[in-house]
């Protein structure tokens, strides 16, 4: 007996077994059909890890583009706005940058 991982929720299930015990999600017994699912669970989380990673750098940049360029000087509501929503962004970023490092980690082992 052998444990595979299911192409839903990635988790280690048995070979033997006919459904996922974490999702549900139905094993085939062939084994190139199940890679190929596998693949492209793996190509759609890689999708969404990057998609995320772009929406906060524009975050990030929007963030400090408007505090540098459109904020009024000094101590205003905006500017402190914009530079809040800058370090949200960056923060984001920043996970989602390690998320996407352990999931190349993953794909190798």
């Amino acid at each position: 007996m052998a444990l595979i991982s299911c192409p839903k929720c990635g988790k280690r299930v048995s070979d033997k077994a006919d459904s996922c015990l974490h999702c549900g999600a139905v094993l085939v017994d062939d084994p190139e059909k199940l890679q190929r699912l596998g693949r492209i669970e793996r190509i759609k989380r890689s999708s969404q890890l990057m998609t995320r990673s772009f929406l906060a750098l524009i975050l990030f940049i929007g963030g400090l583009a408007y505090s540098g360029f459109y904020a009024d000087k000094g101590e205003s509501t905006d500017k402190w706005i914009s530079q809040i929503v800058a370090g949200i962004g960056f923060v984001w970023y920043l996970i989602l940058r390690v998320q996407i490092i352990q999931f190349k980690r993953e794909g190798k082992s």
